[in-house]
C-alpha cells in the first residue's frame, strides 16, 4: 500500500471515529503562549482546550509509546518557538534533549503526560523570566548574540564592533547603557558561569578550561575565576562538583 492510499484510508478512519484533535489555531495559541512565557495564559488554555478533553492522534498501537512519541513531538515543537521568541539556541536544544532522554525512561501513559506538563511549564517559566528582563535594542542583541557564538575567543570591544560594522565607543557606550556593565565585564561573567558549569559536571582540568574559554593563561583564569565567585576553581569544585545532579541546587551557582 503507498503513502497516497495509507493517507486516504487514515483520513477516513478519523472521520468516522469519534477522535477528536485540537484544532491549528487552538495548538498555535498554546506554543505562542509558551514561547511568550504567558504563564497564566497556559493554564486557561489548558483548562480550556487541555488534553484531558481531546484524544491524541494515533502514532503507535502501543499506549505508551503513543503518549511518548506525542511528548517528543510537543518538546520539538516548543522548543523552536521559544528559539523564534528568543532564548538562546544551545539553551533550547539541550533542555529539549534532556526532557527527551526522560521521556525514553518513562514507562507508563501517567508518567509521559505529567512530563508533558513539566515541559510546557519549564520552557514558559523560562521565557517569562527572559521576558521580565530590560527589553534592550537590536544592535545589543546581535552583540550579545556575537559574545555567545564567539566565547572561546579572546573577545574585544573593537572586534564585536566591527562583526556589527558599529564604531567601538558607540557600541560600549550603548552596552552600559543597556545593560548597565561593560562589555568586558559581561564576557568576564559569561567565561565564568560556563567555566562553573564544566567545574560541576565535567572532569576537565583548569588549564583546559582556561584554554577553552580562550584565556591567556591558566594563572589568569585562576584570578577572574576567583574574582567572580570567590573560589579558585578547584575549591569550586570540591564543593559543587554534581551537586545538582544529587537534588539540592548548589548555593551561589551563576553568581552575578
Amino acid at each position: 500500500m503507498n503513502i497516497e492510499q495509507q493517507l486516504q484510508n487514515q483520513l477516513l478512519s478519523e472521520r468516522e471515529s469519534t477522535l477528536l484533535r485540537d484544532s491549528y489555531n487552538h495548538e498555535i495559541v498554546f506554543y505562542d503562549l509558551i514561547a511568550n512565557g504567558d504563564i497564566d495564559g497556559v493554564n486557561k488554555w489548558r483548562n480550556s482546550y487541555g488534553l484531558s478533553k481531546h484524544a491524541l492522534g494515533k502514532l503507535s498501537d502501543n499506549d505508551v509509546t503513543n503518549e511518548r512519541y506525542h511528548g517528543i513531538v510537543l518538546v520539538a515543537l516548543i522548543s523552536r518557538f521559544c528559539i523564534e521568541a528568543g532564548m538562546d539556541i544551545c539553551e533550547s536544544y539541550a533542555i529539549s534533549d534532556i526532557f527527551i532522554q526522560r521521556l525514553d525512561q518513562l514507562k507508563t501513559v501517567k508518567e509521559i503526560r505529567d512530563l508533558r506538563r513539566e515541559i510546557a511549564d519549564e520552557y514558559c517559566h523560562r521565557m517569562h523570566d527572559m521576558k521580565k528582563k530590560n527589553v534592550v535594542s537590536r544592535h545589543i542583541v546581535l552583540a550579545i548574540d556575537y559574545i555567545r557564538e564567539h566565547i572561546q575567543d579572546n573577545l574585544t570591544v573593537e572586534n564585536i564592533a566591527i562583526s556589527l560594522s558599529l564604531n567601538p565607543s558607540y557600541l560600549s557606550k550603548l552596552f552600559k547603557q543597556e545593560m548597565d556593565i561593560t562589555i568586558s565585564q559581561y564576557i568576564r561573567k559569561e567565561k565564568i558561569n560556563i567555566a562553573q558549569n564544566m567545574l560541576r559536571h565535567l572532569d576537565e582540568s583548569s588549564l583546559n578550561i582556561a584554554n577553552f574559554l580562550g584565556f591567556s593563561s591558566q594563572s589568569h583564569f585562576i584570578q577572574v575565576f576567583k574574582k567572580e565567585t570567590g573560589y579558585t576553581p578547584e575549591d569550586y569544585r570540591k564543593k559543587y562538583y554534581h551537586q545538582s545532579w544529587m537534588g539540592d541546587e548548589a548555593e551561589g551557582i551563576n553568581q552575578k
